[in-house]
């Protein structure tokens, strides 16, 4: 959304040396314009303290691949959980440090980007991420073991 905070986050990067005609600040549009974005994008940055969540799933969807950046929080873990249902684990970083050489090691990388580009899609809709019908089925047996508990306890001694 446009806003004060862009002109923080074209400082923040100024005070790291990075020019802020690199950076480019993408207002709502319909979804369709939204997933075209992503063919302008090489690698998504996932960070802290909230990971992406549903953006770094449309990266991947549009083949883009997330490094991301593993926190404390149920909110800084989903970019971890992601990946690792994607077998892509050696994308995720426990440290600053860790994240940034993750991220420009892929970059350096451009086989494998390549290669992610082509396949992400793909591995995605062959992971756990994308089966309805066992999450399903998980959903269910969870249902089933909290109402069988339920009644364990309230039934009459």
């Amino acid at each position: 959304m446009p806003g004060g905070h862009r002109q923080t986050v074209r400082d923040f990067f100024k005070n790291k040396g990075i020019d802020e005609s690199r950076l480019e600040f993408v207002e709502f549009q319909a979804r369709s314009d939204y997933l075209k974005v992503y063919s302008r994008i090489d690698i998504g940055l996932d960070t802290l303290p909230y990971n992406g969540h549903t953006t770094s799933l449309d990266s991947i969807w549009m083949g883009v691949p997330v490094v991301s950046r593993i926190g404390q929080t149920v909110v800084g873990r989903a970019g971890w959980s992601q990946l690792s249902n994607l077998d892509l684990k050696d994308l995720t970083a426990n440290s600053d440090e860790d994240f940034v050489k993750t991220a420009v090691d892929l970059a350096h990388d451009l086989e494998r980007l390549k290669h992610l580009r082509k396949n992400l899609r793909d591995r995605m809709k062959r992971s756990p991420l994308m089966d309805a019908p066992k999450f399903a089925r998980g959903i269910e047996s969870a249902y089933r073991e909290m109402w069988k508990n339920h009644c364990k306890q309230t039934a009459p001694s």
